[in-house]
């Protein structure tokens, strides 16, 4: 699984340097030329969106979200792992919706018959960085599940 996140990381990587180059270019372009890529700001916009989603996925997988150590550092243990359970089992909930209506969102007609304006790519491109992204969020959810479970069959 480490590789995987290390192969993501490097498409984020990627997506990042593509973004800072492309708005360079677009900001000397506009200035110092007055013309400006018709497809620039729209491919910044949908490699964000990307970076967006796959990159909370990974920042999931790696544990860099927001937690309250406030209060889990004053817990013993084992009330800390059952709370990552209950927590998990919320955010497992959460990501479930988000995926279903992601997917009905990414195959419905509308979107489907649709291509975006500057690059002429179909727009289930960009918007299928949510149920991706999502989708990775899942895959690691489950992962974090089984580490959980370990530690709480080992503190009994």
């Amino acid at each position: 699984m480490d590789n995987f996140v290390r192969v993501i990381t490097v498409f984020l990587a990627v997506c990042l340097s593509v973004m800072t180059i492309v708005t360079v270019l677009e900001v000397v372009r506009r200035y110092i030329f007055g013309a400006s890529f018709p497809w620039a700001e729209e491919l910044v916009r949908y490699l964000l969106v990307w970076v967006t989603f796959v990159g909370g996925a990974a920042a999931f997988r790696k544990g860099n979200l927001v937690i309250l150590d406030l209060v889990i550092g004053r817990l013993s243990e084992k009330v800390t792992t059952i709370l990552q359970i209950v927590t998990n089992t919320a955010i497992l909930a959460f990501l479930l919706f988000l995926l279903q209506n992601g997917l009905n969102y990414v195959i419905s007609p509308t979107i489907i018959r649709q291509t975006s304006i500057g690059l002429g790519i179909p727009m289930t491109i960009p918007y299928a960085a949510i149920p991706l992204g999502v989708g990775l969020m899942i895959l690691f959810c489950i992962e974090n599940y089984t580490a959980l479970f370990q530690k709480l069959g080992k503190e009994s």
